[in-house]
């Protein structure tokens, strides 16, 4: 049943309560599905999605259930987190514009990729894999 959409800018979460009395929220970019969080609460969706806006409003991106902080404030570097908070690793641009994720455990690059974009979507597919293994 859902129970109600927050909006901020061009974010928004559709809360929807499921069976026994657990939450879902549905992050989206304009029409874009972007991830889901969960609570024991719409309270605690609700402030999950705050949580997550700020982080947005601070220069992250949201996409594919991750969050790269530093990707539209020109840092063009900082950490990468998965939208429930959990911090995954970190990520950077070389003097070459090419970008580079280190996984949190790593002691070397995990993943590069041409551009902050393309690196976040090479860090979903890595997060796929890693939860499937």
């Amino acid at each position: 049943m859902h129970i109600q959409t927050e909006t901020h800018h061009e974010m928004s979460c559709q809360i929807v309560r499921q069976p026994e009395n657990f939450y879902t929220g549905t992050l989206m970019y304009k029409v874009f599905e972007v991830g889901q969080i969960s609570g024991a609460s719409a309270d605690a969706v609700r402030l999950q999605f705050k949580s997550i806006c700020e982080l947005v409003d601070g220069g992250g991106m949201v996409r594919h259930g991750t969050i790269m902080l530093g990707y539209h404030n020109r840092a063009l570097k900082g950490d990468v987190l998965r939208v429930d908070g959990e911090i995954i690793g970190e990520w950077e641009c070389d003097e070459l514009e090419w970008c580079h994720f280190t996984a949190l455990e790593a002691s070397e690059v995990t993943l590069s990729a041409p551009s902050p974009w393309m690196l976040q979507d090479a860090i979903a597919d890595w997060e796929s894999e890693t939860t499937r293994s």
